[in-house]
């Protein structure tokens, strides 16, 4: 699975980028899960987000006919947009 990492050091915040055909079976979804997890451990963060929410965001993004789904982590929370 190839996931997309861009830390910016000036608003300490993490952008992960995944393409939607990544997401082919039930490891991805997990992989995606736990680095979302862990990153959100930086900024004590409780991500509320289940590996049925991912999947279901990855449904509507495909409905949209959107290309990838973005995850941003930082000190505000976590904004998941596709």
């Amino acid at each position: 699975m190839k996931i997309d990492v861009v830390q910016d050091a000036k608003d300490h915040t993490y952008t992960l980028t995944v393409k939607l055909d990544q997401f082919k079976n039930l490891r991805e979804y997990e992989t995606i899960h736990n680095l979302i997890n862990a990153i959100s451990l930086d900024f004590d963060l409780d991500p509320e987000i289940t590996i049925e929410d991912l999947k279901n965001i990855v449904a509507e993004a495909k409905k949209e006919e959107a290309e990838e789904v973005t995850c941003e982590i930082g000190p505000e929370g976590i904004d998941i947009e596709f």
